[in-house]
């Protein structure tokens, strides 16, 4: 396969440096903002003149290091990471905003970037301006640009909004401009960084079709996204960046799979000592086919370490599965079933195991909360355990795949006819 994009050894160093808490800066906006700084400091601050002058504190901060790896054409490739990462920094130099420090890129081919909302637009002139403008700097010819015209326009479906100047559209009305002109006009390597996530949802179920169709017909993505449900159905490569460092590449499974099992916020374990005079919990623990990594229609387990010291027939524990708005959507306890309760009550250690099938979820993140009560008596723990995980969808047709974002019960497809 020929490679679209190949980085060597690149790195990339921010001096953090202030003179009295102003930042050095590189970029000409900046430049002009800190001697703005400057001017109006000695303006309402005359008195500061003559004093002591001005210490320089200087502090490296490396953005990459060393990254390496290709990029080949027609690879839909999810770069993720945490904020600070790298990713958006990568980007900048591969879109030739900013430069590397140490390194080498190559790129084949002509590339259109959609960093920010608004990122290379000209705020004055009208969306038909600006789609032209984008074009001339890709290289086009003004026929070139016209031939894509019409489809820009449709894909954006904001024809009563062309002739009005940029700096009037709202944030979502600049992802739909910005995505349309850079998706549509002629460039070989698309990057984006996180723009979608400000359009509305068939607006951005629209974008990902349209993104699977440039892949398919050999054109090159380059994609950041914190949602990694969107990384998995688009994406057929990944990169997870660390702290500037390229943790994982390859193909997109095993690299959203190191960037879970890494995330902190993720918490699949728990140990301690939790409980009163009748029951102590030691551990809780959810586990399944990839221990940190979970699609629909996998089992899932939840194994508890238990203690019971004092047996009492009103003594329950109770799980519950709550989604990321701190809804309850299920939940089930020990007493439900007289024989498994009776089970529980046994004096001694010992391990309770509870499974699920993850089909039962749309995708999306949950919490599993632990409740051990006395019913009608106390409640001696109020949901103090609480382990979250992740379920990713299984569809194959990415058409679909984002059609609809949202979590809690799965209904399944038990779908009938009946032929009349």
């Amino acid at each position: 396969m020929t490679v679209a994009i190949e980085i060597q050894n690149l790195s990339k160093k921010y001096q953090l440096g202030s003179l009295d808490g102003i930042s050095l800066n590189k970029t000409l906006v900046e430049t002009f903002t800190r001697k703005a700084h400057l001017v109006v400091e000695k303006l309402c601050f005359p008195f500061l003149r003559g004093k002591k002058e001005k210490t320089l504190v200087n502090e490296e901060f490396w953005a990459l290091q060393g990254v390496s790896f290709d990029i080949h054409e027609g690879d839909r490739v999810g770069i993720i990471g945490r904020n600070g990462a790298g990713k958006s920094t990568l980007l900048k130099i591969l879109s030739q905003i900013t430069a590397p420090t140490s390194g080498r890129v190559k790129i084949k081919g002509r590339l259109s970037s959609l960093l920010e909302v608004g990122t290379g637009f000209h705020l004055e002139l009208t969306g038909r301006e600006n789609i032209f403008l984008n074009g001339a700097i890709l290289g086009m010819k003004r026929k070139e640009i016209q031939s894509k015209f019409d489809e820009i326009v449709d894909f954006a479906e904001m024809e009563k909004f062309l002739d009005t100047p940029v700096k009037r559209f709202s944030s979502g009305m600049c992802t739909r401009l910005g995505f349309a002109i850079a998706a549509h006009l002629d460039s070989d390597i698309l990057i984006l960084d996180e723009v979608l996530a400000v359009g509305d949802t068939q607006f951005q179920a629209k974008c990902f079709k349209k993104i699977d169709h440039l892949g398919a017909s050999g054109r090159t993505v380059l994609f950041v996204s914190h949602d990694v449900n969107s990384v998995l159905s688009l994406c057929n490569k990944g990169i997870y960046l660390e702290n500037g460092i390229v943790k994982e590449s390859g193909a997109i499974e095993p690299c959203v799979s190191a960037y879970v099992k890494h995330l902190k916020a993720q918490s699949f374990s728990w140990e301690g000592v939790l409980g009163d005079e009748h029951i102590r919990i030691y551990s809780a623990v959810i586990s399944g086919a990839a221990s940190q990594f979970f699609y629909q229609n996998e089992v899932l387990s939840l194994s508890i370490d238990y203690e019971i010291l004092k047996p009492h027939s009103d003594l329950f524990l109770s799980v519950g599965i709550w989604n990321m708005r701190n809804q309850l959507i299920a939940r089930s306890h020990t007493f439900e079933d007289p024989k498994h309760h009776e089970e529980f009550l046994q004096v001694g250690k010992r391990r309770l195991s509870f499974k699920f099938n993850t089909s039962l979820f749309n995708a999306g993140e949950y919490l599993i909360k632990l409740q051990l009560a006395i019913h009608n008596g106390k409640k001696i723990s109020d949901e103090a355990i609480s382990l979250r995980f992740p379920v990713y969808s299984q569809i194959e047709n990415t058409r679909f795949a984002h059609a609809i974002k949202t979590d809690g019960i799965n209904l399944g497809s038990n779908w009938s006819w009946v032929n009349e």
